[in-house]
């Protein structure tokens, strides 16, 4: 409408009706009508409105509206984002974000993505996996764990969530642990074949680094004590491949349940201990296996895992698998490898070679070329030795005993406080060549000190506090503390004030 100053001359200022001014116009009453409602709504006043052209008035009641963007300013670069998602780490919600600031007006993510999958001539499709009963378990760690209080300290340890699952039936096998380190991995697989009471025939675990040493699409690498824990139940395991989680997507989905029937559910209470956690924990798998699932005619998991999974199962073998660990050390000049700071011998013509380490919970075993070199009873002391005379050669089997006794001999020479101290050390290992060293060190700081009697007063010092390593004795000596202690210990002094001197004389 042109002629809006016309309008409201006619209506406001000559009382004109509307209708009669709309025929007079030529316009229609609805748009004359809005027209003096936009100005009753400015608020201008009407001798400001008419002294204004049509244009002017046009624009003052009705401003210019946005227009949106022409469809072609708004579609993405599907080629700049193909290459773009070639990048490592570039995901396609990250590119639609970026997209988006730069057009606020943009398409939507669902769209987005459509442009991206017409571009890339295919979808996103999915194949429905068919799993037969007793065949396999599917194994991960849930991203949200749970925690526990150190009630000395108060520090909140968190806690990794192992969760274990049979797909065809459903049934959840789920703990706390305290890492997913190769001893916490392995010994969950055997609680989880505790707790189903059978061992499937497979188990497909994620690529973490204590189920698979190098990751490959077809021809994975295997931990060595995760193939033996398997094997030790009859079972096979196939990694997912790196990347693809619909390759276990019945453990994605468990994992999931358990951060809603798990997780969610004891996130306020506090838990004081490892077993105390994984005691609630077991109530809620539990319940959840004992609750009838939507779409299955109200039939719980474990009713069907006892209908469906555990008679085409594997029973388990007599004895639980008890963890071990595979190594590899290079036995060094003394033919000694290190397992956990303590060394063990091998055969001395050995020495230099690389060796295959066993370790369980009581033995440490060495191999070479599969074959076994050498057996030790495992010790839990750091910084000891375990040497076998049959492992020395001949030469160090004759030496021993006279340089041991050669070393006596020296300290005896300098005091029997130091000679004592040597002896100690001796007496500290199983084998007293491990200690060969460390007596030597200990006789010549005396000997290279510039002071015998303080040296021997050292030892003394020492040996009282059962400071017996070569790196003590070097503190005492130099830092004099045994002079220092000797000069705050007088002694004790005879005069006639001792209490009980007398009566001790008389009895005497």
């Amino acid at each position: 409408m042109r002629r809006i100053r016309e309008a409201l001359h006619l209506v406001l200022e000559k009382g004109v009706s509307r209708n009669k001014a709309a025929l007079a116009l030529s316009v229609g009453r609805t748009t004359l009508q809005e027209c003096l409602h936009r100005f009753h709504s400015s608020g201008m006043p009407l001798d400001d409105a008419l002294k204004l052209s049509d244009a002017d008035l046009e624009r003052h009641l009705f401003p210019p509206v946005c227009v949106p963007p022409k469809r072609s300013d708004i579609e993405p670069d599907v080629t700049h984002i193909l290459s773009e998602m070639k990048l490592p780490g570039v995901t396609m919600k990250l590119l639609w974000e970026e997209y988006r600031r730069a057009i606020p007006a943009g398409l939507g993510y669902t769209q987005y993505r459509e442009r991206i999958h017409d571009a890339q001539g295919c979808r996103d499709l999915v194949m429905r996996q068919a799993h037969k009963p007793g065949e396999k378990v599917m194994v991960d760690y849930s991203g949200d764990g749970l925690s526990v209080v150190d009630p000395q300290t108060g520090e909140v340890q968190r806690k990794e969530l192992f969760v274990m699952v049979w797909p065809a039936s459903n049934f959840v096998f789920a703990e706390a642990q305290d890492s997913q380190k190769l001893s916490d991995w392995t010994m969950g697989h055997v609680r989880g074949f505790e707790y189903f009471g059978c061992a499937p025939s497979m188990a497909v675990p994620d690529c973490l680094r204590s189920a698979v040493t190098k990751a490959h699409r077809y021809d994975p690498v295997l931990n060595r004590t995760y193939v033996e824990m398997c094997t030790h139940y009859n079972v096979v395991a196939v990694p997912a491949r790196a990347g693809h989680p619909r390759d276990k997507a019945k453990v994605e989905g468990a994992v999931r349940i358990v951060q809603q029937r798990i997780v969610a559910v004891l996130r306020n209470r506090i838990f004081h201990s490892l077993t105390d956690l994984n005691r609630a924990v077991r109530e809620e798998v539990d319940r959840l296996n004992d609750a009838p699932m939507l779409g299955y005619d109200g039939k719980t998991r474990r009713e069907l895992f006892e209908e469906i999974d555990r008679p085409a199962a594997q029973s388990l073998p007599q004895e639980s698998w008890q963890y071990q660990q595979w190594m590899v050390r290079r036995v060094g000049l003394d033919y000694c490898v290190e397992v956990e700071r303590h060394w063990y011998s091998v055969p001395h013509a050995l020495a230099g070679k690389s060796v295959d380490v066993r370790v369980t919970a009581t033995a440490v075993e060495v191999y070479l070329d599969r074959e076994r070199v050498a057996v030790h009873g495992r010790m839990h002391t750091p910084g000891g030795h375990s040497i076998q005379d049959s492992h020395m050669p001949a030469s160090h089997r004759h030496s021993l005993p006279v340089s041991l006794e050669q070393l006596l001999w020296r300290a005896q020479r300098i005091g029997p406080s130091l000679r004592e101290l040597v002896q100690a050390r001796i007496d500290g290992v199983v084998q007293p060549v491990a200690a060969l060293r460390a007596c030597l060190g200990l006789v010549r700081l005396a000997e290279n000190h510039p002071d015998l009697s303080q040296a021997e007063r050292a030892a003394r010092y020492a040996l009282d506090r059962r400071m017996v390593t070569c790196r003590h004795y070097e503190q005492v000596l130099k830092s004099g503390a045994a002079e220092v202690a000797e000069e705050e210990d007088p002694g004790v002094v005879e005069h006639d004030n001792l209490q009980g001197l007398a009566r001790w004389a008389e009895a005497r």
